[in-house]
């Protein structure tokens, strides 16, 4: 009976213990407090295998101004890092996806596979492959920009 009694008020102690350590914030402190909005993700050795990778574009460009596609099939890249701060924002003309990324790790590294390499009229053509592509050893990662900082990429549409 006595154990019982021992781990009862061991366990009624504890909140006060964990509270113990913390204070409250006054209205002025918390208003010098800096935040970032967004979404901060980390993942990373993300293994990347697709059958079929399509990008196309419905317009063209002058004077090929009908759809064209490009088309990779039979991807397989091992270790993807992705990893950082992601935000969109805009001015008056352009909205744009910000990046942040990490400098601690690479951005790919491994072996890129691509089973086939095809351009065509549609995401489904199945136009004679162009061939395939392999890289061993592949590193690849975004520098520290010229005056120091942190990596970033931004991405727009263009008119």
């Amino acid at each position: 009976m006595k154990k019982w009694f021992l781990i009862a008020a061991a366990l009624v102690m504890v909140p006060a213990v964990v509270m113990a350590g913390m204070s409250a914030v006054s209205q002025k402190e918390l208003g010098e407090v800096q935040g970032q909005t967004g979404v901060t993700l980390q993942i990373t050795a993300l293994n990347v295998v697709a059958n079929t990778v399509a990008w196309g574009d419905d317009n063209g460009f002058a004077p090929y101004t009908t759809a064209g596609w490009a088309i990779l099939g039979g991807v397989d890249l091992p270790n993807v890092h992705i990893g950082g701060l992601f935000d969109v924002g805009g001015n008056t003309t352009t909205t744009y996806f910000l990046w942040t990324k990490p400098t601690t790790i690479p951005l790919l590294e491994g072996n890129l596979t691509v089973a086939d390499i095809i351009l065509g009229s549609s995401a489904t053509s199945t136009t004679p492959s162009l061939g395939e592509l392999r890289v061993n050893s592949l590193v690849l990662d975004v520098g520290t920009p010229i005056g120091g900082g942190l990596a970033q990429i931004r991405i727009a549409a263009h008119n």
